[in-house]
């Protein structure tokens, strides 16, 4: 009895010394105690890359939006805000594209349809470029593992110099060495102000009928009457304008245009010596080559640089794609 009377006497000494040396202890022994910042808690939860991830409400199917999304008004207003903010933010934009241009974008207010064409064709014009900046990995890759077969496909769509001429199954080492060099000048990305003037000037803001018909953005033409849509002032023409099954494969065919077309070899110079000397690429640099795109030739360069400078679409240059 004396000795369980013992143990609890000892146990209630035992308790109470722990009580005292947690109160008194960091104080008493100097132990820093834990610090907790409520304004930094606060400052977390405002932080921008939570407050303006808002674009879970809107869903897609390998990476293009639904119908009823595009076509609701209420919500591409929405989408184009996010987007616009996630630019002004410096935060990477979501993998998420229009396949077409909203049908009632020429009843959108001015300053709203211009956004919402912006916040559309941005990061579809992201995705062209990290399209053609993939290829280029993937030629030099070619190149280092000596494959034939990629070397010839990749000159046979960038149009290397007497391609048809060229017997790929004999090549010399000299005659490689200059493919390579071709390639290397053609495979690369278009500044993305650039991109942009030009789709809103070919496209009319996406309002024109060959951007709603045809998706056509830039004002490419064919000669294949099957591949586009005949011009309703001259539907005897022999061309047509191209049109395509998607957005992006209008931005896709319009860098490919500047990375092959004959017409814009002093462009795509330009591009090479800027790139040697690691200098920044710019749309209106660039725009300086496009005299050759448009009927009114050199007029046509400083439509493209008023453009960009009236809408400040230099701020897009740096912007980029969240990861897959």
């Amino acid at each position: 009895m004396r000795q369980r009377r013992y143990h609890e006497f000892l146990f209630l000494l035992a308790i109470l010394s722990l009580f005292v040396i947690g109160f008194l202890g960091p104080n008493f022994w100097k132990i820093p105690q834990p610090f907790f910042s409520f304004k930094a808690i606060q400052k977390n939860f405002i932080n921008p890359v939570i407050s303006i991830d808002k674009l879970n409400q809107f869903y897609s199917n390998n990476n293009y939006l639904s119908s009823n999304q595009f076509n609701d008004k209420v919500a591409v207003f929405k989408w184009s805000k996010n987007i616009l903010n996630y630019v002004k933010k410096d935060i990477s934009i979501p993998r998420m594209y229009f396949p077409y241009i909203p049908k009632n974008i020429s009843q959108y207010e001015t300053n709203k349809k211009k956004s919402v064409f912006i916040a559309i064709l941005l990061p579809i014009a992201l995705r062209g470029n990290e399209l053609v900046l993939e290829e280029r990995k993937q030629m030099k890759m070619a190149f280092s593992l000596n494959n034939i077969y990629q070397i010839e496909s990749f000159s046979k769509k960038y149009k290397v110099k007497d391609f048809k001429k060229i017997n790929f199954s004999n090549l010399k080492v000299s005659e490689l060495g200059r493919i390579k060099l071709e390639l290397l000048n053609k495979i690369n990305s278009i500044p993305i102000s650039l991109i942009l003037a030009q789709s809103i000037i070919e496209s009319g803001w996406g309002a024109s009928r060959f951007a709603q018909e045809g998706n056509a953005l830039f004002g490419q033409w064919t000669w294949k009457n099957e591949d586009g849509i005949k011009p309703k002032g001259n539907l005897n023409a022999n061309f047509s304008v191209k049109n395509f099954k998607s957005l992006l494969d209008s931005v896709n065919s319009y860098i490919l245009n500047l990375n092959t077309h004959p017409a814009y070899k002093e462009l795509r110079n330009f591009r090479l010596s800027q790139n040697k000397m690691n200098k920044t690429i710019t749309g209106n640099d660039m725009a300086n080559f496009l005299e050759k795109y448009a009927e009114i030739g050199f007029e046509y360069v400083t439509k493209v640089k008023i453009i960009i400078k009236k809408n400040q679409l230099s701020k897009f240059e740096n912007s980029t794609l969240g990861t897959f």
